[in-house]
């Protein structure tokens, strides 16, 4: 890779980093990276967004919570949407979460159905409830091999459509 992509590569992922470090910022917002947040029982903010670390929560979480290659552990309540990206997610039986909840090339246990008021997704690992009653329409796991597969499949096609033809000449 030359030096400019890498530059360009470079100036594109602390652009994407800063925006949404500074969408984050919201009163009682947390935005950290490489150190875990911790939100204790009877604490409260409102939007936790961890990069390289985990999302603890015990207390109440207003807004969402997102995680980038790190783990997120609920206990509490989040009202909004959880999402991790390259990670786990455990959601207790007491916890909350009342948005959609999405793991992508990771997994997530979950203790009781009534935990997730939304959709929940894992796409690239595996969505294992613990009490294995019968489940929801709206929880939804595609395995490892089928995101691979699927990712592979999508990549194949993208080639073929953009590769440059080169067409015989009859002369």
């Amino acid at each position: 890779m030359s030096i400019s992509r890498i530059r360009v590569l470079g100036l594109l992922l602390s652009v994407l980093f800063t925006s949404a470090v500074a969408h984050a910022q919201h009163h009682g917002s947390r935005t950290y990276f490489h150190q875990d947040i911790f939100v204790g029982q009877g604490q409260q903010i409102h939007n936790a967004t961890c990069f390289f670390c985990s999302v603890q929560v015990e207390g109440d979480v207003t807004g969402r919570v997102f995680v980038l290659f790190g783990n997120i552990n609920v206990s509490g309540r989040v009202d909004g949407p959880s999402t991790v990206i390259g990670g786990n997610a455990v959601i207790d039986s007491q916890a909350h979460i009342g948005g959609n909840a999405l793991v992508v090339i990771g997994n997530a246990v979950y203790e009781a159905e009534d935990s997730i008021a939304g959709n929940a997704w894992v796409i690239g690992g595996h969505l294992s409830p613990v009490s294995h009653r019968v489940q929801s329409s709206h929880r939804m796991s595609f395995s490892p091999v089928v995101f691979f597969a699927a990712a592979i499949v999508l990549f194949f096609l993208l080639a073929i459509l953009f590769m440059p033809r080169h067409g015989i000449d009859a002369t």
